[in-house]
């Protein structure tokens, strides 16, 4: 009896962000230099949770392993190599959007069964999820576009005029201070994830003096532990 072949997901998610350290240099959001490694070790460590939490085959990719001269370059190659493993359909996140939630990435996942794009749009003109067929990638134009501008979003739907794209709701990213906190405003206050980030900011008393003497008071914080807009 000859035994099946092995059948390979259809669909994969790439982490495409870089180590704490990079992120750290590019991005100096917390009052120190010490507390923005730790700030960012923090963000990779939550979003493969958040991938993990899906049950979907993933793949991170960062300054170790990306091949090219640009980012478009670097994203392009990464998104190949998934297809060259034979996967259809890839779902690519960043580091910097708080807000994605394992639903967002399900939701992608079942999105592309019917549409060319998925996009999730931050507010800065970028997206916090890019998810690609691979029967409709076009990898010469893809690589080309105006990646880390406030024209990414517009780009994507332009170069996919033609072909069905599925949007998901909007949410917040950063990659400043001012933007981070923005993100933070847009959490529940309940979330755990909040208070441990406030810890993180300097002055953040002055806009968050609630939620900083509740973190202070109930998840004091230990030291254990994707084409958005540069600005």
């Amino acid at each position: 009896m000859n035994n099946p072949k092995k059948r390979i997901p259809k669909t994969a998610v790439l982490l495409f962000a870089q180590s704490e350290e990079v992120e750290s240099a590019l991005k100096p959001i917390a009052y120190s230099a010490k507390q923005n490694v730790l700030l960012w070790k923090k963000m990779n460590s939550r979003v493969l949770k958040t991938i993990q939490k899906t049950k979907l085959p993933y793949f991170t990719s960062n300054e170790t392993n990306q091949v090219g001269a640009h980012f478009g370059d670097k994203l392009n190659h990464a998104i190949e190599g998934l297809f060259e493993k034979g996967f259809e359909k890839v779902i690519v996140v960043g580091n910097d959007c708080i807000a994605l939630k394992p639903k967002h990435l399900i939701q992608a996942m079942q999105e592309l069964q019917s549409n060319s794009l998925v996009l999730g749009a931050d507010y800065s003109g970028g997206a916090y999820l890019i998810g690609v067929n691979k029967k409709h990638f076009d990898a010469n134009n893809f690589k080309n576009l105006a990646w880390q501008t406030n024209r990414v979003f517009a780009d994507l739907q332009d170069l996919y005029q033609n072909q069905p794209i599925s949007f998901l709701p909007s949410l917040n990213d950063f990659n400043t201070e001012a933007a981070f906190k923005k993100a933070l405003e847009a959490l529940s206050f309940s979330e755990v994830i909040r208070n441990v980030l406030l810890s993180f900011l300097k002055n953040c008393i002055d806009t968050f003096d609630l939620q900083v003497s509740f973190s202070s008071n109930t998840h004091p914080f230990s030291y254990y532990n994707k084409g958005s807009p540069v600005r």
